[in-house]
């Protein structure tokens, strides 16, 4: 994981409290996440969120008239990595009990590129896999695996600078990337 520069860290999600924790751990340089927009209506616990640089991402599964403000929170958090910050994404989109990645959507791509064109250098995309021994048990082991990055500008050139073509592919790149990470 670069340790300056812009870099994207996508991650499963098996334990909603301490995969965000975990993200910023392995990384060992301050983190910035896209987390759930229902955690900013909590009263104080919000506010701490959006101090620390943490982005709202508005979830159909909680409130689909909210959907469309992901246009906001996609410019803040690509205008983060465009300033050299880490950030954290979980493009699954939830977190879940399953024993396999579920379908990864595609926040993290269009994240990638619209970093790129608010003018992100050097732009990483890591993925990152974590498997909980028993994830129920307070202080169960945890396993991390970092993958191989992929340098975001190189993709969107790799597919003719066609940003749809290029989100598309990176999708299922960091699809293909995280199964070989996670357990």
């Amino acid at each position: 994981i670069p340790q300056s520069g812009p870099v994207l860290l996508a991650a499963n999600h098996p334990n909603s409290l301490i995969d965000p924790v975990l993200l910023g751990i392995v990384a060992r340089r301050p983190m910035r996440l896209m987390a759930k927009s229902t955690l900013f209506d909590i009263p104080l616990f919000g506010k701490v969120l959006h101090s620390l640089g943490m982005v709202p991402a508005y979830r159909g599964t909680d409130d689909r008239s909210q959907v469309a403000r992901n246009h906001e929170s996609l410019a803040l958090a690509a205008k983060q990595l465009a300033a050299g910050h880490a950030m954290g994404i979980f493009p699954e989109g939830k977190s879940h009990d399953a024993h396999q990645l579920s379908l990864v959507r595609s926040g993290a791509a269009r994240l990638a590129f619209q970093a790129l064109a608010a003018g992100a250098q050097g732009l990483k995309v890591v993925p990152v896999g974590l498997h909980y021994e028993e994830k129920a048990r307070f202080r169960s082991a945890v396993w991390i695996k970092v993958g191989e990055p992929v340098d975001a500008a190189e993709w969107l050139a790799q597919n003719q600078g066609d940003e749809h073509l290029a989100m598309r592919t990176l999708t299922a790149e960091l699809n293909a990337r995280l199964k070989s990470v996670v357990l």
